[in-house]
């Protein structure tokens, strides 16, 4: 086999995993931007659709060999800065699943430094075989590459959602229920009440079903109620929510659109309620009920 040949292969199967990764994520953007809220970086949350969209392109360039050699630079930048992202989120925040795959392929720490290194290592050796900086696109590589692109563009902004709230609090906290568009999503009458908004595509949300459990089973809440996010274009037929209502059957999830809910920020996001009144809001991910009321 000559350098070629290796090189075209190598560019094949990582543009694959970066199409995977892009296409998997741009379906729900803003579950993207809660993974980033958690790694400890909100501020770039705000990047996620360019973040998708050039995961998306990078792929596709080197799935379909466009200007290999500066691909495979312009990957391998990428790859070292989400890589340090997540190094960040998982030292300091604790942050175990990269996200990298959406919901559909959970990773630990070693697979994803794994993973990693294995794609820089492989685009380093595109970048050193194939030294074509710019060459002559054919017409039907530009249609197959808009043909992916325009679609994805399109869902990344239906998806995307501008948070409201950047200081870390919430302004329901405190609050009289009656007060606030969150008792459309309460049960009347009980005393203690646990209403956690989540989604089908975040990770963090899926680790969070059993704490979200314990807090019935345990007594400190009196009923808890879940509400899946689904952005517009989702149905009740969507794979990964079939697979989640298999994965918990005990948990009954209601289905509300995203944009419907606009004060929840980010998903995870979990309401405590006690005698009609807001007293806590926690965002990113559900503990332990044993964890969160230690103190009480």
């Amino acid at each position: 086999m000559n350098r070629a040949s290796i090189s075209r292969i190598l560019s094949i199967i990582v543009g694959i995993v970066f199409l995977s990764s892009g296409l998997i994520k741009v379906l729900d953007v803003s579950a993207f931007q809660s993974l980033i809220v958690q790694y400890g970086l909100p501020f770039f949350q705000y990047m996620a659709p360019l973040i998708i969209l050039l995961e998306i392109l990078l792929g596709m360039a080197l799935i379909l060999g466009l200007f290999q050699r500066t691909t495979a630079i312009v990957s391998i930048c990428v790859l070292l800065v989400f890589t340090g992202a997540y190094t960040y989120g998982y030292f300091v925040n604790s942050v175990k699943d990269c996200g990298c795959f959406g919901s559909l392929i959970k990773s630990t720490p070693a697979m994803t430094y794994i993973r990693n290194v294995t794609l820089i290592a492989m685009l380093i050796v595109i970048a050193h075989i194939d030294e074509t900086i710019f060459n002559n696109v054919p017409q039907w590589k530009v249609v197959v590459l808009l043909a992916v692109m325009l679609p994805s563009v399109f869902a990344a902004g239906l998806t995307f959602r501008i948070e409201r709230y950047h200081d870390g609090s919430h302004p329901f906290e405190g609050k009289n229920l009656a007060e606030t568009p969150l008792i459309k999503y309460t049960k009347a009458g009980a005393k203690r009440q646990l209403v956690l908004f989540m989604s089908y595509q975040c990770q963090h949300c899926w680790n969070s079903m059993e704490n979200y459990k314990a807090y019935v089973e345990n007594g400190f809440v009196d009923t808890a109620i879940c509400y899946a996010l689904c952005a517009t274009m989702q149905t009740e037929a969507d794979s990964v929510s079939i697979l989640f209502k298999e994965s918990y059957p005990e948990v009954n999830c209601r289905e509300v659109a995203r944009d419907s809910v606009a004060f929840v920020e980010a998903t995870p996001t979990a309401f405590f309620i006690e005698d009609n009144r807001i007293t806590r809001i926690v965002t990113g991910g559900l503990p332990s009920p044993f964890l969160l009321f230690a103190d009480k």
